[in-house]
């Protein structure tokens, strides 16, 4: 049995693979939205003053769903099991229990896809941003 092919992008840099997961529309001012990629990771889009972020949808606190939880007013994501905060365009811990920051995903547009790319990179224990702006 074969399935049909599913569109692959490549990254400005070249080589790195991106996968559409929603639609601008799916996703409000506000708001946050679960996503499992094709590639099987689950992220967690955030859409955030005008732009849209990709971070790992599990708490690194006690792996619980980082999209059941809030977008606070500051931008914060709070989990809703143990009340971990997380920077929501860098992942970076604003609030223990958590310890380490959620991981970041490259995020871009095509029209009005979002396609979520491979992870940002570590640097000193903090994960490169990575937001697009919504025209």
């Amino acid at each position: 049995m074969t399935s049909a092919p599913r569109p692959v992008f490549d990254s400005p840099a070249g080589g790195a693979e991106f996968e559409p997961v929603a639609s601008v529309a799916d996703l409000t001012e506000g708001t946050i939205l679960q996503r499992v990629r094709p590639s099987g990771d689950a992220v967690c889009l955030v859409r955030y003053k005008g732009e849209i972020s990709a971070l790992s949808d599990i708490c690194t606190h006690q792996h619980f769903s980082m999209s059941l939880g809030d977008l606070l007013e500051d931008g914060t994501l709070q989990c809703a099991w143990h009340g971990a905060r997380y920077d929501c365009r860098s992942g970076e811990v604003k609030q223990v229990p958590a310890a380490a920051p959620l991981p970041v995903f490259q995020v871009r547009l095509e029209g009005d896809t979002i396609l979520v790319g491979p992870r940002c990179e570590r640097i000193d224990g903090k994960y490169e941003a990575s937001t697009v702006r919504v025209p």
